[in-house]
């Protein structure tokens, strides 16, 4: 039996159709929106504005976990910080010596975000709280199950309120120099 070009093209549509399918009805997790309009963080202005414009690679995960500490842990985050420029970071830097310099924090790359959390319209959490009161509130085991890191302390500086993520394991060392070498998007966004 002679199989036609035809016959490979039909194929290839009913291939390419059944995966279609397959994402609609069973999607992964990955593929889920987590930018749900009745989420509280989504109709904060600035939490939206911040997570809008983190690197296109993190956006999605932060998004996922503002909503899924709405809906599991009962918390409203708020984003007090995310991505900088380097003369913002230069700037506190040169307010606190403890802050990274300029190139050296996620944030300048969009892959880190700061945020306080609020319960019953009461800010809980926030910079001035204890590691442990972050750990208790189950939002940093949240934020490691999907794949988010938090330190609670950066040596002797204290920033429970710090999250962030290592872009296929790249050091903010690795980041500037991709951004130095021009690897970046058209948006400036360092490309991984």
């Amino acid at each position: 039996m002679k199989i036609e070009k035809s016959d490979y093209i039909k194929l290839a549509g009913i291939f390419i159709a059944t995966i279609v399918i397959v994402k609609v009805f069973f999607g992964s997790k990955s593929s889920k929106n987590w930018f749900l309009t009745t989420a509280k963080w989504y109709n904060d202005g600035q939490s939206k504005k911040i997570i809008e414009r983190l690197h296109p690679k993190f956006r999605d995960k932060i998004a996922e976990f503002f909503t899924r500490a709405e809906q599991e842990l009962g918390y409203e985050l708020l984003a007090t910080s995310g991505y900088r420029t380097f003369a913002e970071q230069q700037a506190l830097y040169n307010q606190n010596n403890s802050n990274a310099k300029a190139g050296y924090s996620s944030h300048n790359f969009g892959f880190a975000i700061d945020l306080n959390a609020k319960k019953n319209g009461k800010i809980v959490l926030s910079k001035s709280s204890s590691n442990d009161s972050w750990e208790k509130s189950g939002l940093v085991a949240l934020a490691r199950k999907i794949g988010i890191t938090w330190v609670g302390n950066f040596g002797s500086y204290h920033d429970p309120v710090h999250f962030y993520i290592q872009p296929n394991g790249l050091s903010t060392t690795d980041l500037r120099a991709m951004y130095n070498a021009g690897k970046k998007d058209s948006s400036g966004y360092v490309l991984v």
